[in-house]
């Protein structure tokens, strides 16, 4: 019998889903459970299973395009004589059905480059890359997280086949994680009044601190000055609660939040994503590495979840050592601030009247001037300064 399988419900407040790549095509035999489809909301990126078996017969969108919940995603023929819609009980064909949403449920990536069904793993902009150049994506062995295939290790192929000329032009359709960050970022730029409040910060004595930790912290647990940034971000905040704050433009609203489950921008092969570090007041320094590694690594490995990358209430963003003197972040919308944490140098300084060398960093907070004064910016970055130049004040007891 026809059988039309509609696009569940994969996260709370999510409506719709760019297709980011098909592992079936019509006349494709599928067992239950087999993944049928990759898709992306703005939340999390997440593959959606067979609920039965069947034979593929037509997909009802193409890779790139943006399906609705609830709305037929694929049809398959399945065992029977009446037509069904969805996960619900078989009808009469030609009998109206009222859309209902079946479960999905995140699939275990491949651990190589190609899938056993012979399929590339690959973001939506290498595939496009591939076929700009020529490249048989099957053929390319993937070197980046989890095997999957790179746009490096595309040219590469490329430049083995002599598919590369001088003058050639690639053109990279915007899908994906790159159309979430395009479309974020313009929304944030339209509506939020960007402002910057830069101050530099002596971490003489947290560069210490950190390198104390560092030495005593147990196998495996990787202590960066992020633990330590977040929890003075806290400390600030709850001094200063308009910052950990969204703005609802629509009912003319600021909506306060009296928990603090902070953003940390992170680079990956595909783009940026924020992950959620949740609670950060209640964790300790260790706690905070472990759950920073955590996330960290299972964004460069494409497999954070839809509750690893959403609700934030404040955001840092960090590029470590590439972190420059200061940038301006953006507002990670629809919060009302950003904290961006730069580069730690040895620097001269005056200290009582003499030069001395101490390792300086620059804070720079992006702010929402409807909703955060210039005071106010600039108070909550000197809080932030006063916990990271003393780091007792960091509650040492509970790390």
């Amino acid at each position: 019998m026809a059988y039309q399988f509609l696009l569940p419900d994969i996260g709370e407040g999510v409506v719709e889903a760019e297709i980011l790549q098909w592992f079936v095509k019509p006349g494709d035999a599928v067992a239950e459970d087999q993944p049928l489809v990759e898709v992306m909301t703005d939340k999390a990126t997440v593959t959606i299973p067979s609920p039965k078996r069947g034979i593929v017969t037509r997909l009802l969108w193409k890779e790139g395009d943006i399906a609705r919940v609830h709305h037929a995603l694929v049809e398959m023929e399945i065992e029977g004589g009446m037509s069904e819609v969805g996960p619900g009980a078989p009808v009469a064909s030609g009998a109206p059905v009222a859309p209902r949403p079946a479960p999905a449920q995140a699939m275990p990536r491949p651990s190589s480059g190609v899938s056993g069904r012979g399929k590339a793993i690959a973001a939506p902009a290498v595939r496009a890359l591939a076929r700009e150049l020529g490249v048989d994506l099957p053929g390319v062995r993937g070197t980046g997280p989890g095997g999957r295939v790179t746009k490096e290790d595309v040219r590469a192929q490329a430049a083995t086949n002599g598919a590369v000329a001088d003058g050639t032009v690639e053109v990279v359709p915007v899908r994906g994680l790159r159309r979430r960050i395009a479309e974020k970022m313009a929304i944030s730029k339209r509506t939020a009044a960007h402002f910057t409040f830069v101050e530099q910060v002596d971490a003489t004595e947290l560069v210490a601190l950190k390198e104390k930790m560092a030495r005593a912290a147990p196998e495996g647990v990787k202590i960066t000055f992020l633990p330590f940034v977040l929890k003075a971000a806290v400390a600030a905040l709850q001094k200063f609660p308009q910052l950990n704050a969204s703005f609802d433009e629509a009912r003319g609203e600021i909506h306060r939040k009296r928990w603090y489950d902070l953003g940390i921008a992170a680079a990956t092969e595909q783009g940026l994503t924020v992950p959620v570090v949740r609670r950060v007041d209640r964790r300790s320094i260790l706690e905070l590495a472990r759950e920073i590694e955590r996330l960290g690594a299972d964004s460069r490995a494409g497999r954070l979840r839809p509750e690893d990358v959403s609700n934030s209430t404040f955001t840092v963003t960090s590029l470590g050592a590439h972190g420059g003197m200061f940038a301006t972040p953006v507002i990670n919308f629809p919060e009302v601030a950003i904290l961006g944490v730069h580069r730690i140098r040895p620097t001269p300084v005056v200290r009582d009247g003499q030069v001395v060398v101490r390792d300086v960093l620059y804070l720079s907070l992006t702010s929402d001037h409807r909703v955060v004064d210039g005071s106010e910016a600039a108070e909550f970055t000197y809080e932030v300064i006063r916990h990271l130049e003393d780091p007792s004040l960091l509650h040492l007891d509970a790390i």
